[in-house]
């Protein structure tokens, strides 16, 4: 065979590998029927008209408006001890503090003295008019003239009178002079200041050991637990506005509702941060453990409104901009305005519609 018919059967041999070659790879292709295009996800929220509310949640104490101060009353004295401390239930007559009674000792014996002689006074008083009258009736008995007898007796009753009257002064003097004593004795001796009604210390003056303590000296205040409020800081809060009380330690805590009864929006002219509640049952309130008070309250409370979620709107630029979805599956960014905002929804003012599919990013 010559070398050009060689070549030849090569090229032939060749073209026949080839195309073997294509009708094999054209049995294993997927039929255009079958090809899905690629689809892309996105996780989207709607617009809708809704109700709009922003809450708080702030901490309270309680708070208990009829408030009595407790005062030293007595002789001047130096203080010795506080028998309770801030925060504590008493019952009236619980002892409140110890002092220490300053007082003239020399003065109180001249006194005690002065009494014990006026009281010998007044014996002695009695027993020479006791005497004078028993000489008479014994003169009396052995006069023999009628008009003599009858002169005596009239001076024997006019003597009776006298010690009958004296008896009496005496008796109301010394009387008098006895219980003052016992009553300077009383304010010498005490030295422990009691509470006057039941209820909560509230505040304690501070004093040292000698202190001086005077006639009048506050010296705490006793909150009556008649009546409690829930005292909050916050200048939101609105005369008559509805709360919420989560009260006590996190594993035990207790819900309940209030109302707001002083608020500084009632007042003309007045800034003031702090507000008053009322508990819905304040005897069951009264018997919680009031260390821990939180008050939520709603601020703002908008009806119809048109809301989105929050992560749909993104601040691009100085300007809100949310990514709108169509049913063609075609995005396009959007300009909106944006009210106000809790943490979950965005009341929406301008640039979209109700109904209309936004991305969340």
């Amino acid at each position: 065979m010559s070398r050009n018919k060689r070549r030849a059967a090569r090229l032939i041999a060749l073209l026949f590998m080839i195309h073997s070659a294509c009708a094999l790879a054209a049995s294993e292709l997927i039929s255009p029927d079958q090809i899905v295009a690629d689809e892309v996800k996105y996780k989207t929220c709607v617009a809708e008209l809704g109700e709009y509310v922003k809450s708080f949640n702030i901490g309270g104490s309680e708070y208990y408006p009829l408030v009595m101060a407790v005062r030293y009353k007595g002789d001047s004295a130096t203080y010795a001890e506080t028998l309770v401390k801030r925060g504590q239930e008493v019952k009236a007559g619980d002892p409140l503090f110890r002092v220490t009674v300053n007082y003239d000792e020399v003065q109180m014996a001249e006194r005690e003295l002065a009494y014990e002689r006026a009281q010998e006074s007044f014996e002695q008083g009695k027993i020479d008019r006791l005497e004078a009258i028993d000489a008479l009736q014994r003169s009396l008995a052995s006069e023999p003239d009628e008009y003599e007898r009858r002169m005596g007796a009239l001076r024997l009753k006019k003597l009776n009178i006298a010690l009958e009257q004296y008896v009496y002064q005496q008796e109301y003097a010394l009387e008098t002079r006895r219980l003052e004593l016992e009553e300077l004795n009383e304010r010498h001796s005490r030295s422990v200041v009691t509470a006057p009604i039941d209820g909560v210390i509230s505040e304690l003056t501070y004093l040292r050991e000698g202190d001086r303590v005077y006639n009048g000296m506050s010296l705490c205040r006793i909150s009556s637990g008649e009546v409690l409020l829930i005292a909050v800081k916050d200048s939101r809060l609105r005369y008559g506005m509805p709360v919420k009380l989560e009260i006590g330690p996190n594993k035990n805590k207790v819900e309940t509702t209030g109302r707001v009864v002083a608020a500084a929006d009632v007042l003309r002219n007045v800034t003031s941060d702090y507000a008053l509640v009322e508990p819905d049952d304040p005897e069951y309130v009264k018997t919680l453990n009031l260390r821990n008070i939180k008050v939520a309250f709603d601020s703002v409370r908008l009806e119809n409104v048109l809301l989105v979620e929050r992560k749909a709107i993104v601040l691009t630029g100085g300007k809100y901009v949310v990514t709108k979805l169509t049913p063609e599956g075609v995005t396009q960014k959007r300009y909106v305005t944006q009210g106000l905002a809790n943490t979950e929804k965005v009341w929406v003012l301008q640039g979209l519609e109700p109904g209309e599919t936004v991305i969340i990013d």
